[in-house]
């Protein structure tokens, strides 16, 4: 299950070991674990499992926590994670349409129309989409009261 779950995350842009170390996450049980718990299971080397937990915490889908008389950390999934990562998606992939898109229909002559057309439909197409987006996430923040 983890690793049919990594190769989807990997298909998604994820480095294999942060792609592993999510998908055992998603179905620990209990639902966390220390740093040499995810070493050993996935058999990772530390410097994958610490390199794979940093992205994954840069990325807010995963946090962890300390307990009491232990000096270790145990990771979990973020209870925001889906909301964040959809978030980071409208963050990251909206210049795209905002910047590039536009920039490149401005740099193109005239003598292709149709293909500056499917650019023109492009954008207002993402533009759409980024507002929907937009106007979910909103509402999802002051459903579940998030910020």
């Amino acid at each position: 299950m983890v690793e049919r779950m990594g190769v989807r995350a990997e298909k998604d842009g994820y480095p294999p070991a942060a792609a592993r170390i999510l998908s055992l996450l998603l179905i620990c049980d209990p639902p966390f674990l220390t740093f040499d718990e995810i070493k050993d299971t996935l058999q990772l080397s530390k410097s994958a499992v610490s390199n794979g937990i940093s992205l994954l915490e840069q990325k807010c889908l995963i946090e962890y926590f300390t307990q009491t008389g232990s000096r270790k950390r145990y990771f979990k999934i973020q209870s925001t994670a889906w909301y964040e990562f959809m978030k980071s998606i409208v963050r990251t992939q909206r210049p795209f349409t905002i910047d590039v898109i536009p920039e490149a229909l401005a740099f193109r002559s005239d003598k292709h129309p149709e293909t500056n057309k499917i650019l023109k439909e492009a954008k207002e197409f993402t533009d759409y989409m980024f507002d929907q987006m937009d106007a979910a996430l909103t509402k999802w923040e002051l459903k579940n009261k998030i910020k």
